[in-house]
């Protein structure tokens, strides 16, 4: 007899067939004989979001290997044509990859004429609910927009037109205090020294890279394009190479910390300019660290007393990773000198307003020296007036031989 199995949909494009399940990545439309399908067997138990990155980046795959088709169609159909009119690059690249969740969409498979701006909303809404991040939804409209603005002219009128796009939720500070950060880089570990028989170097190069984001805030994929002749160890600076991120921001010498100066020294030595590493690891490593952290503060508590030192690896920001370092270092800056543009310098930030969300854990020096200043005023208007003297007063032994 022929096996028989169970045949179910779990998700849009992600069925299970028996004990597998199968995640179908398809663009294109079946009525004009253009739709191309991928097909993948995952092993039960595999999470959903896994399946969709896949999907996802096959349905990306499939857009920039598609040759254009007829701009009149279904929104599927009309996402390569937008891909074609721009050159290649990582704008390219990402804007197949934001397009492809319209495509997985019901409003994929409608016409781009038909589209309303109720449909668009309703998407949006349905992203919120699922939880995809504020961000992430303003990334997808705007994308579509400019899909609708190359293909009918940016004056046509399009269903996101007057959609304005979520208000991101303001986050929370995310700075680590500096003599936390140098307890929790002094409590990595160095793996496998060489003198012990190992083969790894005697110091960690995790180590040495968060040492360097720690005193200079480069993030780790600036760091990774560091080079020897963007340093100038006797004037102390190093040269940020110009940022593609958001705005972006051009290339610019700025000054080092001591520190700094030193991390950056052993990092040369150790040879990691230039050297590519995985974000992964290096979070692993983090989070060993700031475990090691949490286990000196404790033994700290207990023979001392002093548990200020767990206070604040306890207060440490929801799910902290080595970005986090970034946020410290800039409000430390600011902290020290009040200083926003500056901050924004040393950080590559092309909006103020980016630098200020970074900031959001510091009190500026300004603001601390116009405090100090006022406290005086209040300790004195909030004193209580002295005590009038006690007045003598004539005893009554007196009085009475006055008036006898």
């Amino acid at each position: 007899m022929p096996r028989t199995y169970s045949r179910f949909t779990i998700a849009p494009g992600i069925r299970r067939e028996g004990d597998h399940l199968i995640a179908s990545a398809c663009v294109g439309s079946s009525r004009d004989g253009s739709r191309v399908c991928r097909h993948k067997s995952f092993a039960l138990g595999t999470s959903i979001p896994i399946m969709q990155a896949w999907q996802f980046g096959e349905k990306k795959d499939l857009l920039l290997a598609r040759p254009a088709v007829a701009v009149r169609g279904t929104l599927a159909a009309d996402i390569p044509a937008y891909l074609a009119t721009l050159p290649d690059g990582r704008y390219k690249r990402d804007s197949a990859e934001i397009l492809a969740h319209w495509i997985a969409v019901d409003v994929g498979g409608l016409s781009r004429d038909s589209i309303t701006r109720l449909d668009v909303i309703a998407q949006i809404a349905a992203w919120g609910n699922a939880g995809v991040a504020v961000g992430t939804c303003n990334r997808r409209l705007s994308r579509l927009r400019k899909l609708y603005h190359a293909l009918d002219g940016p004056t046509a009128p399009n269903p996101t037109d007057a959609i304005k796009f979520g208000r991101e939720p303001e986050g929370e500070p995310r700075d680590i205090p500096i003599r936390i950060v140098k307890l929790i880089l002094d409590s990595l570990p160095d793996h496998g020294r060489a003198e012990r028989g190992g083969t790894r170097p005697d110091v960690s190069l995790t180590k040495l890279r968060l040492t360097v984001m720690a005193w200079t805030g480069i993030p780790s994929a600036s760091l990774a394009r560091v080079q020897p002749r963007d340093l100038d160890f006797s004037s102390a600076r190093i040269y940020l190479r110009p940022r593609r991120k958001g705005k972006g921001r051009d290339g610019a010498w700025v000054a080092l910390l001591p520190p700094a100066v030193d991390a950056l020294r052993a990092f040369v030595d150790a040879g990691l300019c230039g050297r590519p590493w995985s974000n992964s690891s290096m979070r692993k490593t983090w989070h060993v660290g700031i475990a090691r952290a949490k286990k000196t503060a404790a033994e700290l508590a207990q023979k001392t007393g002093d548990e200020s030192w767990a206070r604040e690896l306890a207060a440490l920001p929801p799910r902290c990773k080595p970005y986090d370092l970034r946020h410290s270092f800039g409000s430390e800056i600011y902290r020290q000198t009040g200083d926003i543009r500056a901050v924004s310098e040393l950080l590559q930030h092309a909006d103020l307003e980016t630098t200020k969300r970074y900031t959001k854990g510091a009190v500026s020096e300004r603001v601390t020296a116009a405090i100090a200043k006022a406290a005086a005023v209040y300790a004195a208007a909030l004193t209580p007036p002295p005590a009038p003297a006690p007045t003598k007063r004539a005893s009554t032994l007196r009085l009475i031989r006055r008036s006898s």
